[in-house]
C-alpha cells in the first residue's frame, strides 16, 4: 500500500501483556500532589470539525468563508449556517485524504461527497451560538481549545481506538485507518475485517495495550460507559474491539451502559476515568438531530455539576471526527496517520483556565491536543506509566488547567425544546461512514 502521508518520527511499544484484575473498583493509588483532581471524564461525541460547530466563536480561529475546488482552480465561498440534522458526507482515510489536498484545505467539494460536489455545496458550514447555544455557554464558561485534533484522517473506528489506546494498533503499519466491512469489534462475524495502513486485513479484535489495563495494573477505578449490544451506536462501544475486556470478566463489570452514568455522578459513585459515548439518535452524528445530542450532553455534564465530585473532576468534551465537514486549518503531519481534521475540544472544569492565553482570554486556549492528550492527563494524574504511543509526544490538557483556585462555578444548564425531526436508524455496518 503507497504511504498516503508523510511519516514523522514517532516511537510505538510493542504490545503489552493484560494483567486482568477482578475488582475493578479496588484501591486508589495517591495522584500528583499538584493536582485536586480525583475523577476524569472523556465524552466523544460524533462527526463535526471545530469550523462546522464553532466557526464564528467571537476570540477563537474559526471561519465563515471557506475554499472550493473547482477545475484546479480555487474560490472563496461563505459558508452556510450549520445544520441542525446535518447531511451525510463522506469522510473516509481516503476521502480526509482527498478533502486535506496536501494542506491546501480546498477539495472537500472533491472528496466523494455527493452533497457537496456542486453549489451549494452543502459540507462548507459553519457553527454559530443559534445552533448549538449551550455548546457555546459551556465554551465561554469553561475552556474552548480550537487546537485541538481527531488523531487520524479518517472515520470513528479508528479514532475510537485512540480514544482508548493513544493508537490504531501497536505500531504504524499495524494501525487500523477505516471503519470494519461488516459490524466491529470482537464480537463480529468472522467474515468481518478492518484495513491496516500496511494494506491487510484483519479481524476487528485486538490486543495491544490500552489505558484501561494500565489502570487495571494500578488499581485504577474506571468504567466504559456506552450503548449496549442491540441498541443504537453499539459501534462506538470501543471495549468491544479489545479482547482482554470483550472476552474476560470486564467485559461485566467495567463496560456499562450509558445510562448509568448519570446515575453515578449523582450518587458519588464516578471511578476514577470514565469513558462515556451516546447512543445513535444523541450522538451528533450526520442525519442525527445536533439539538437531542446537545440535550443529552448537557444531562451527562450537569449530573456531573450538581454533586460534590464536581470539585474534583474533569470533563473533556470532543467530536470524534470531521464527519467530512469543512475546516480551514491544515492539520499537522506529525506521522503517517495524523493528525486528522480539527475537531473541538471542551475542557469542563472548575480549574478550566487557559493559561496558555490568560492575558488574552483565559477561556480560550492554542494548546495543541489530540484524543491521545486525555490518555497523557490521566498518566500524569494517576501516576501511570506511558503506553509508548502518541501519549508520549501529545500535547498536555494541563496547560488548560489552574489549581491555584477555583476559577468556574458549576454551570447547570437548561435542556432545550428541540425541533421534532425524523432520525433515520442507525444503518447496520459502516455504511454510515462511508
Amino acid at each position: 500500500m503507497r504511504k498516503l502521508f508523510p511519516l514523522g518520527v514517532l516511537v510505538f511499544v510493542v504490545m503489552s501483556t493484560f494483567n486482568s484484575l477482578e475488582t475493578p473498583f479496588a484501591q486508589q493509588p495517591k495522584t500528583m500532589n499538584s493536582t485536586p483532581i480525583q475523577h476524569i471524564v472523556f465524552i466523544l461525541k460524533e462527526n463535526h470539525t471545530f469550523d462546522s460547530l464553532f466557526g464564528s466563536f467571537p476570540g477563537a480561529n474559526g471561519a465563515t468563508t471557506g475554499v472550493v475546488k473547482v477545475n484546479g482552480v480555487d474560490h472563496t465561498i461563505p459558508l452556510k449556517p450549520g445544520q441542525n440534522v446535518p447531511t451525510l458526507f463522506c469522510y473516509t482515510f481516503e476521502c480526509t485524504r482527498t478533502s486535506y489536498d496536501n494542506g491546501a484545505m480546498d477539495a472537500f467539494n472533491l472528496a466523494g461527497n455527493k452533497q457537496c460536489g456542486a453549489p451549494n455545496y452543502l459540507c462548507y458550514q459553519y457553527g454559530g451560538q443559534a445552533l448549538i447555544p449551550n455548546y457555546w455557554h459551556l465554551a465561554q464558561h469553561y475552556v474552548l481549545n480550537d487546537n485541538g485534533w481527531s488523531s487520524l484522517r479518517g472515520p470513528s473506528f479508528p479514532n475510537h481506538l485512540f480514544f482508548m489506546a493513544a493508537g490504531s494498533g501497536p505500531d504504524i503499519p499495524h494501525s487500523v485507518i477505516d471503519n470494519p466491512k461488516g459490524t466491529w469489534g470482537c464480537d463480529s462475524p468472522s467474515s468481518a475485517s478492518v484495513p491496516l495502513y500496511n494494506g491487510t486485513h484483519v479481524f476487528p479484535c485486538f490486543t495491544f495495550s490500552t489505558l484501561a489495563d494500565e489502570m487495571q495494573r494500578a488499581h485504577v477505578s474506571w468504567r466504559y460507559y456506552a450503548p449496549q449490544p442491540g441498541q443504537g451506536g453499539y459501534i462506538w462501544n470501543t471495549p468491544n474491539a479489545f479482547a482482554d475486556i470483550r472476552n474476560t470478566s470486564l467485559w461485566k463489570t467495567n463496560d456499562v451502559p450509558w445510562e448509568q452514568f448519570a446515575t453515578d455522578a449523582t450518587t458519588g459513585k464516578l471511578p476514577s476515568f470514565s469513558w462515556l459515548t451516546a447512543p445513535w439518535t444523541a450522538s451528533d452524528h450526520n442525519s442525527t438531530n445536533v439539538c437531542d445530542g446537545e440535550n443529552w450532553t448537557v444531562n451527562a455534564i450537569n449530573a456531573v455539576m450538581k454533586r460534590p465530585d464536581w470539585a474534583s473532576t474533569i470533563i473533556v468534551l470532543a467530536w470524534d471526527d470531521a464527519g467530512g465537514f469543512y475546516d480551514h486549518v491544515a492539520p499537522p503531519n506529525v506521522d503517517a496517520l495524523g493528525y486528522g481534521l480539527r475537531v473541538p475540544f471542551l475542557i469542563i472544569s472548575p480549574y478550566a483556565y487557559a493559561k496558555d492565553n490568560a492575558n488574552v482570554n483565559s477561556h480560550i486556549s492554542h494548546v495543541q491536543v489530540e484524543f491521545s492528550s486525555v490518555i497523557l492527563l490521566a498518566e500524569q494524574v494517576f501516576g501511570l506509566p506511558s503506553l509508548g504511543r502518541r501519549d508520549a509526544t501529545a500535547g498536555s490538557i494541563l496547560q488548560m488547567l489552574d489549581f491555584s483556585k477555583v476559577h468556574n462555578p458549576a454551570l447547570p444548564l437548561q435542556l432545550r425544546t428541540c425541533p421534532q425531526t425524523s432520525v433515520p436508524p442507525e444503518p447496520p455496518d459502516s455504511s454510515i461512514d462511508d
